[in-house]
């Protein structure tokens, strides 16, 4: 992952898989919808019950997969400062995670950082920047 800022622009470019990974999750999700509405189609719901619950449940959860990542997600790979409300940190099973909170409601993630010097050295860099954690 490659970080850079822009003094004349005020603005942030993020280098990494994410916009990637994000559009590829996005298509599965949209796929597995498709294909559980196909075979809910087709299916008996007298005979096979418990598979078309299932398969309703899987599809509903793929598609709120789909709405997440596009309603609470962004993976845009330039911001302006104006853009940007904070610095989000998570912690999760002990691993912390860091995010940038956007104005419009939206979280920009980055990659999974290798080690905690990486962790440290990116909220250095975003502090310095001019980015609060929230």
């Amino acid at each position: 992952m490659q970080l850079a800022f822009n003094k004349e622009t005020q603005q942030i470019t993020i280098k990494d898989d994410v916009p990637s990974n994000s559009w590829l999750i996005i298509i599965l999700m949209l796929v597995n919808v498709l294909n559980m509405s196909v075979q809910l189609f087709y299916i008996s719901f007298d005979k096979n019950e418990m598979l078309f619950i299932f398969m309703a449940l899987l599809g509903f959860g793929s598609l709120v997969a789909v709405l997440f990542y596009l309603l609470k997600k962004s993976w845009k790979k330039t911001y302006k400062l104006t853009e940007i409300e904070g610095l989000e940190i998570k912690e999760n099973s002990g691993i912390e995670r860091i995010a940038l909170k956007l104005k419009n409601g939206k979280t920009r993630s980055f990659s999974k950082l290798k080690n905690q010097t990486e962790l440290k050295s990116l909220k250095k860099t975003l502090t310095a920047i001019g980015i609060k954690s929230i």
